[in-house]
């Protein structure tokens, strides 16, 4: 794509953000000329999930190189509270959008309503000449368009296609580009981004095997293929490991799970950790495991490999574009509790493999470092206005 070689360079004369967002590092001279302003809808960035997590870096990180006005339309907690932060979003953005006219819109897009929401603002947007970037990153997105009627389907891309698509792997271009009609040159491959941990520890062979899951529970992330994979290991591997299962969702399902497969003495499970005591688990996990069925590209997996930990996952989503089985992690197969179970045997029983593979993930995982992320993201949002279709 032609435009991925455009530097990020700073575009317009610095405006005040209603809302700024803290940089991470000092502002360069070069930010310092000309600055983008840059209209961003999604949700907090202390938000739970994959995309709270992407919301930090980009706060973070492009806040050096342009002027971020934030607008908060998701909020985790009860469906009222949730509510009403998704309509007076909305309609604050789309205030914004009208006195502040940002040279560029930025939208996290997950599915359902979050389509529907962002495409109003981005027909607005459209209206008054702003480019827009809808940032895709629904794991269940494509299933999700293939299940709507036809009519759903032609309001989706009515809403979505005007716009600069990003999605989060190359393999997504082409079957997002195909969906909403429009060239797979317009689509951009974003991965998503990483904090990277500056320095750890020598990690060493001992007794105990450390491991990991992060996410929802739920059987989307694979949790109870977990469970099930725990039980049907030998006694010799169930002395050795101890899982830590920590998230949301279905806490007490997992639970119940965990103490009918007379598994409570492998697997703990937490609720959500916040990014200190994630942080503080990956530091001392050794493998993470998420057999999720669909995917986009889980922060949990990036934020473990870059914590130099060996991930074992599935061939789903964004997935077999970081993790090569064998080189810098294994891979299993979806629904399959017994590949899984030998998977972890393989890593429980063999230690200079397992610390093998996460030497190799870490440096597998660099490219995706947050300030890379950051000035190609911001390159994308300078790009020449005939990359924004529409307009």
């Amino acid at each position: 794509m032609t435009d991925l070689a455009v530097p990020p360079t700073a575009v317009s004369s610095p405006r005040t953000a209603t809302t700024p967002a803290t940089a991470a590092t000092p502002v360069s001279a070069a930010s310092a000329v000309r600055r983008l302003s840059v209209l961003v809808v999604g949700p907090r960035a202390a938000a739970r999930g994959g995309i709270g997590s992407v919301q930090s870096v980009l706060e973070r990180h492009t806040a050096v190189l342009a002027d971020l006005d934030l607008v908060t339309t998701h909020r985790d907690g009860p469906a009222g509270p949730a509510l009403r932060t998704m309509v007076v979003g909305v309609l604050d953005a789309a205030r914004r959008l009208v006195t502040h006219r940002p040279d560029v819109v930025h939208m996290h897009v997950s599915q359902r309503t979050s389509v529907l929401r962002k495409g109003v603002l981005g027909l607005l947007a459209r209206a008054l000449g702003v480019p827009v970037v809808m940032h895709l990153h629904g794991s269940g997105f494509l299933d999700w368009f293939d299940g709507l009627p036809r009519p759903g389907r032609a309001i989706v891309g009515m809403l979505l296609r005007p716009h600069r698509p990003v999605v989060l792997s190359e393999t997504l271009r082409a079957p997002y580009a195909e969906r909403l009609g429009i060239p797979v040159e317009r689509v951009l491959a974003l991965p998503n981004p990483v904090e990277w941990p500056p320095t750890l520890e020598t990690q060493h062979a001992d007794e105990v095997v450390p491991a990991v899951f992060l996410g929802r529970f739920g059987a989307r992330k694979g949790i109870y293929d977990l469970v099930e994979a725990c039980a049907l290991l030998g006694p010799e591997q169930r002395r050795r490991l101890r899982l830590t299962a920590a998230g949301d969702g279905e806490v007490d399902e997992v639970r119940a799970a965990v103490a009918e497969a007379g598994v409570g003495d492998v697997v703990e499970v937490r609720e959500w950790l916040d990014r200190a005591e994630r942080d503080d688990l990956l530091r001392r996990a050794q493998v993470l495991v998420l057999p999720s069925s669909h995917e986009g590209l889980p922060m949990a997996v990036l934020e473990a490999m870059a914590y130099r930990v060996a991930p074992v996952v599935t061939p789903v989503g964004a997935l077999p574009e970081v993790v090569r089985d064998g080189v810098n992690g294994v891979v299993v197969p979806v629904g399959d509790p017994a590949a899984l179970a030998r998977a972890l045997t393989s890593l429980i029983d063999d230690d200079e493999r397992r610390l093998a593979l996460a030497v190799h993930a870490r440096a597998d995982v660099e490219p995706y470092a947050a300030p890379q992320w950051a000035e190609r993201l911001v390159a994308m949002w300078a790009s020449p206005r005939e990359h924004f279709a529409g307009l």
